[in-house]
């Protein structure tokens, strides 16, 4: 059998291992958007949830997702160097990263009110204050998509492609199961005034440990692998960091401006009590493709 033919199979099973993953992480994450409408409909919870999940899984998205920066930036560097090279370089890049969403989360956790309340000027006093606390418990959101993006990258470079593909499916879950019992054992009562809280605590933690679970599931396959341990690595002078960043930070921006019509059309929306929520699930369909999401 001739190379090119050998070569057109195994990008014929690469892109349908691809493809069944991502259909099954997909099908999970209508299920995940389906229990939350069940259980929040349009309410208080719900509408806060939209404007809260906003800026994390902007970043989130952006940077954990397929072909998102950090995948992109690993794959093309990482996939011209031996996997000898690979580990040091991946787990550089990972300090480094790590450190600088840090930094992004504090921003988030900080600056929640201040940061609700530009992007939606029109909610209620009670919709505001639940989005802020959703948010301060999903900004760590901003690291986990910055580290899973790059266990996307460096797993795809060691030729795993189930795994990445169908780890979001663990974001979805966590979601569903904190949904689902909270309906359960509140029942009609779940969007009550005194249950906004808990609410809110149960949907914004269950995406949080959605993410952690995702990225605990990539750390253990790319230790097995080689390509880089759990461990702090400040050798940021080594071959291949630059070039990473070179990739990354146009990659990021030009990305990143795709997002900009969503929280414009938010902007406008907090001004009419509870569109946030049904805007979010009507769109869930029609924008899949551009924000892919998890």
């Amino acid at each position: 059998m001739s190379e090119s033919k050998k070569s057109s199979r195994s990008l014929a099973g690469i892109a349908g291992i691809v493809a069944v993953a991502t259909l099954i992480s997909k099908v999970f994450g209508l299920v995940r958007e389906q229990v939350i409408a069940a259980a929040f409909g349009v309410g208080t919870v719900a509408t806060a949830y939209a404007y809260a999940y906003n800026i994390p899984s902007f970043l989130f998205i952006l940077l954990g997702g397929i072909n998102g920066p950090f995948h992109s930036a690993l794959v093309s560097v990482l996939a011209k160097r031996s996997k000898a090279e690979a580990a040091p370089l991946v787990e550089s890049i990972t300090t480094l990263v790590s450190l600088i969403l840090l930094l992004v989360t504090l921003v988030l956790i900080i600056f929640a009110e201040p940061l609700i309340y530009l992007q939606a000027p029109g909610l209620d006093e009670q919709t505001k204050i639940s989005a802020v606390q959703q948010l301060r418990i999903m900004a760590p959101l901003a690291v986990f998509g910055g580290l899973i993006g790059i266990g996307f990258g460096t797993l795809n470079v060691s030729g795993q492609y189930w795994l990445p593909s169908i780890s979001p499916l663990l974001s979805s879950i966590t979601v569903v199961i904190g949904g689902g019992w909270l309906f359960w054992y509140l029942g009609s009562q779940i969007n009550a005034p005194q249950y906004i809280s808990l609410g809110g605590t149960v949907l914004a933690g269950g995406t949080l440990a959605g993410a952690v679970l995702q990225w605990l599931a990539q750390v253990g396959a790319q230790s097995k692998s080689g390509m880089g341990r759990l461990r702090l690595r400040f050798d940021w002078h080594i071959p291949g960091v630059k070039d990473v960043l070179k990739v990354l930070i146009p990659a990021t921006l030009s990305s990143g401006m795709l997002y900009i019509n969503f929280y414009t059309a938010l902007w406008f929306a907090s001004f009419i009590p509870n569109a946030a929520a049904a805007m979010r699930y009507g769109n869930f369909f029609g924008n899949h493709a551009v924000r892919n999401y998890l």
